[in-house]
């Protein structure tokens, strides 16, 4: 009879690769060198998650989880910002940061082997936020042109910390990215 497989082993390989990306290019991270990381041979990777690909999201999801929200369409501008803050801040984390850097990379080439989950999430961001302006009396259209941009700016910003992290203020670019959003749906309101 086969043996049970270890119910801690996955998630303390997720926060073992997790401290390894922090300083290590995703491109430079094998199964094979992933495993040399983890003081074992590839077997528990694939093993566990099949495939170099499935570890990385389950890395992202594990930095992740904790600020992976969704946004009532109902709240106030405070609950805007806060839920932007959440999904799109404090990157001043190493974890946050790792979790946005990897978004990045993975999201650039997911394309390329027919993989849609960062497009899927990015939509994700879209809709909530087209929802949120809908509630708040934007027409249709409107609604999701505007909420493309407040999520390209909120991208944008994390691209700038990323890159150049002395100048950048994710959050408090956020925080402005809200308080537009708001005005224009009261703008549009009156």
């Amino acid at each position: 009879m086969p043996r049970r497989p270890d119910p801690t082993l996955k998630p303390a390989i997720v926060a073992k690769v997790a401290r390894h990306l922090q300083d290590t290019k995703l491109e430079d991270a094998s199964v094979r060198s992933l495993g040399r990381v983890l003081g074992t041979s590839a077997y528990p990777i694939v093993y566990h998650f099949g495939s170099r690909e499935a570890l990385i999201d389950a890395v992202v999801d594990h930095l992740s989880a904790a600020h992976d929200r969704s946004l009532d369409p109902t709240t106030d501008p405070c609950g805007l910002t806060e839920h932007l803050l959440a999904v799109f801040g404090g990157l001043d984390t190493p974890e946050r940061r790792l979790a946005a850097r990897l978004t990045f990379e993975l999201g650039c080439v997911e394309g390329l082997d027919g993989r849609d989950r960062q497009l899927r999430l990015h939509r994700r961001r879209v809709d909530e936020l087209a929802a949120w302006c809908r509630a708040h009396g934007r027409c249709e259209a409107d609604a999701d042109r505007t909420a493309r941009a407040a999520v390209a700016a909120a991208r944008g910003a994390q691209w700038s910390a990323l890159v150049d992290p002395d100048r950048s203020d994710v959050d408090g670019a956020l925080r402005a990215i809200a308080q537009d959003l708001a005005s224009a749906v009261r703008f549009a309101a009156a």
